[in-house]
């Protein structure tokens, strides 16, 4: 293991936003894992574990501690029972590498998570989900390293706490490092494509192939999302709020467009449509950083924009959903500083 100092952490998130982090090191084992965590307890450092760096913004003076790049690698496909597999991959593995080594074996189970960048590592935490699916639908069990302790723990689903966009490791940031997930995934399967997007796409085709719908996920999601080379960002940076039924009620009596969706405690509502439709913000700007006009929920940064610009633009969107439509909204992305 090998400990760097003062490594720069823009070119290692997608907004490509960030200053040094004090220590740096790459972590492709267990041991390497212990070792990094000894040290920081050594230092008294803060640590943070960076995956693919896609829902990461790291502020303009860095990070002051110990940050982990998790390059534990491995993809193992274990025959189950009947029709199914579980497939177990590393924390560092690419996201979207592993969906496509699914589909290429004809499993199903995440193809509706196509084109998601990141890591594998940063799926469960963030309880990733796109296009009508979630990890939570498809993951068996976590492992991950407790800090304290330096044990290693298999978490099975229903101890993993998962809702929209959270999950128990969200919720206890800097205790568990995840190394390794799994994922029940079958032979024979059933597409799902009740999503709006999905069934616009395959209007006349009920039964398209794992392939065809991740093409159609990937060709969906190109229209709608920057282009890296030109722009940063870290995709979805608002989580789209959860209201009560009766403030649903009253959006959907106000806009009748509204799209909604049943939540656990209420209703998921499209903050993007808000953002559109009531507020009118779509494209709205604060120094380098503005609303992407395909997506308002993401927010682009102009190569050399500070993180205070994309702060800023972030603060502004959550106090006109308040002021204006009285609606908590709370953001996605991982600030680091």
């Amino acid at each position: 293991m090998y400990i760097e100092e003062n490594v720069p952490l823009a070119p290692l998130t997608t907004f490509n936003i960030g200053g040094p982090a004090r220590f740096f090191v790459r972590v492709q084992s267990l041991d390497d894992l212990r070792e990094a965590i000894d040290f920081a307890k050594e230092k008294k450092l803060k640590v943070l574990a960076l995956g693919g760096g896609s829902n990461t913004l790291a502020d303009d003076v860095g990070f002051p501690g110990l940050v982990l790049k998790m390059d534990m690698l491995g993809v193992e496909l274990i025959a189950g029972d009947g029709d199914s597999s579980i497939l177990v991959a590393g924390a560092g593995e690419s996201w979207d590498a592993v969906v496509a080594r699914a589909i290429a074996r004809g499993l199903w189970g995440i193809e509706n998570l196509s084109g998601i960048p990141g890591t594998v590592g940063a799926a469960p935490v963030q309880n990733i989900g796109a296009y009508g699916a979630e990890a939570k639908d498809a993951l068996v069990w976590v492992e991950a390293f407790h800090i304290q302790t330096g044990r290693i723990t298999r978490f099975e689903k229903s101890e993993c706490k998962f809702s929209y966009r959270m999950s128990l490791f969200k919720k206890n940031p800097g205790i568990y490092f995840i190394t390794r997930v799994a994922f029940l995934l079958h032979r024979k399967g059933t597409p799902n494509i009740s999503y709006r997007d999905l069934s616009e796409f395959f209007t006349g085709n009920a039964a398209p192939t794992l392939q065809e719908i991740r093409d159609a996920i990937l060709s969906i999601r190109a229209r709608k999302f920057p282009d890296l080379s030109k722009e940063g960002t870290a995709g979805s940076f608002f989580l789209n709020p959860i209201v009560s039924a009766e403030k649903a009620m009253q959006l959907r009596e106000r806009f009748p467009d509204l799209p909604s969706y049943p939540a656990e405690t209420g209703a998921k509502v499209s903050l993007a449509w808000l953002l559109d439709h009531a507020l009118h913000v779509r494209g709205m700007r604060i120094g380098g950083a503005r609303l992407f006009e395909k997506q308002p929920l993401i927010i682009v940064a102009d190569r050399g924009t500070s993180s205070c610009d994309v702060y800023a633009l972030a603060d502004s969107v959550i106090e006109k959903m308040r002021d204006v439509l009285n609606i908590k909204v709370e953001t996605e992305v991982q600030k680091v500083f």
